[in-house]
């Protein structure tokens, strides 16, 4: 365990000493969210109540899933993809820990970086709007885990799409389809509760809401206790699906490996 907490420091040392790149992606998202913001709010001038949304629901939800959108922010596609053109992805494979653990405690540790900077700063920018009525300290805890939960499935799925470079040399084609994927199915752009019937049923049985959606819809208490307690249980089972995934596909890269002499 003591080299997965040394890869977590590293983590959280190259997440300093490159919070630029961190900087620049919490810009990018905060103008997304501001955008979606406004439009919202003039939607919600002319319609009281959008799919069970009031202006009030709907202004927290924006807030939170710019929280989640930002925290965890994994961005290692590119840097894997070019460790494998470069040839030094046989580096990390010679190290004596997995590189799948290696890769996870190493964006965990720079996860907590950027988590407790977005929780400051979205948390006071969330009080200055919505003020502190209804929060609940259930639903607190409750986000948390979930919250985390979600990091996990976004791990796997980031983990899943990084695998793709062994295969192609487009690591930038790859990366921006996750972004869109992620985006648009996670609920980081508008509700999943606002998709059509035939694509929400889609959306529903995909692992993506449990990286925006499902935690926001327990914070902001659309999510009843019940419906909140499943929704973290789906989440666990698609971490795990995610998770035996990732070595399935990795025993397939790592061939692709061997085929060029690795």
């Amino acid at each position: 365990m003591k080299k997965y907490m040394a890869y977590m420091r590293c983590g959280f040392l190259e997440g300093c000493a490159y919070r630029s790149n961190f900087i620049t992606g919490m810009l990018a998202n905060f103008i997304q969210a501001a955008v979606i913001y406004y439009v919202w709010r003039s939607i919600f001038r002319y319609q009281g109540v959008v799919n069970g949304y009031t202006w009030e629901i709907m202004r927290k939800y924006v807030f939170v899933a710019f929280l989640c959108n930002c925290s965890f922010s994994f961005g290692f596609e590119m840097n894997t993809a070019k460790r494998i053109i470069k040839g030094d992805i046989i580096l990390d494979l010679l190290k004596p820990v997995p590189y799948r653990g290696m890769l996870f405690f190493r964006m965990l540790g720079t996860a907590g970086m950027e988590f407790g900077v977005t929780l400051i700063l979205v948390g006071c920018l969330y009080l200055s709007v919505n003020g502190a009525a209804g929060i609940r300290l259930e639903r607190v805890l409750l986000f948390l885990v979930s919250l985390f939960l979600g990091m996990g499935i976004k791990f796997g799925i980031q983990y899943l799409f990084s695998l793709l470079c062994f295969y192609t040399d487009n690591s930038y084609g790859v990366t921006k389809a996750r972004e869109v994927l992620t985006n648009f199915f996670s609920g980081a752009i508008l509700p999943l509760v606002m998709f059509p019937g035939g694509l929400r049923r889609v959306v529903e049985v995909l692992p993506f809401q449990g990286i925006v959606f499902t935690p926001c819809s327990i914070f902001i208490g659309t999510f009843s206790m019940e419906e909140s307690l499943r929704g973290i249980a789906v989440q666990a089972v698609w971490i795990g699906i995610l998770w035996v995934c990732g070595a399935l596909f990795w025993k397939k890269a790592s061939g692709v490996i061997s085929l060029y002499g690795g």
